[in-house]
């Protein structure tokens, strides 16, 4: 497994607003599937836990469904926006497109299972760090913008105690703790 380090420094992360593959529990990956109105409706919902927490610069996935999100977000922020390919969902191959049943892959994928013309696990954790690597080491308060699966290999770097994925567009913070030399928080 990649032994990837974050540079010390908060940032926030929201992940896009609902589409009508997530209503009906569909691999999503990297299709790219829009916002339902629900999304839409998530997304502005979004902007007031957003406004005045000093952010400064957005970071999207291109995927439609985080770039639609992030340019909702941005119609209150104005700020610079920078599309990072890197953020972009996990390909889940075969999965794409089909009813999830049942548990998720997700713990044997991490574990080195690979669904027929997907991403490995390590592969997509070494691109989504050095996606954030890009984001956090910007002169900026970073937003990133993306998907529920990306947030992963930063839960897993971070030690946060999250449960289950993130909730389409719920913003959170993520920091360093101020209590342990090595741990994070979030809020």
């Amino acid at each position: 497994m990649h032994a990837a380090m974050l540079l010390k420094k908060p940032f926030y992360y929201i992940r896009h607003g609902q589409t009508d593959w997530n209503l009906e529990k569909r691999y999503q990956g990297s299709k790219d599937i829009p916002l339902n109105e629900a999304g839409i409706a998530q997304a502005h919902s979004a902007v007031d836990s957003l406004k005045n927490c000093g952010i400064t610069h957005i970071f999207s996935s291109p995927l439609v469904r985080a770039r639609a999100t992030a340019d909702i977000l941005n119609k209150d922020l104005n700020l610079p926006l920078t599309e990072i390919v890197g953020l972009q969902e996990c390909n889940f191959g075969v999965l794409e497109g089909t009813l999830r049943s049942g548990k998720s892959f997700s713990d044997k994928w991490r574990a080195g299972y690979t669904p027929d013309q997907a991403e490995t696990y390590d592969a997509f954790t070494q691109r989504v760090f050095a996606a954030f690597e890009q984001v956090l080491c910007h002169d900026s308060v970073p937003l990133v913008v993306a998907h529920g699966a990306v947030f992963w290999p930063i839960h897993e770097h971070t030690g946060l105690t999250l449960q289950g994925t993130l909730p389409n567009a719920t913003a959170i913070r993520v920091f360093p703790s101020k209590t342990a030399d090595s741990g994070w928080d979030f809020s």
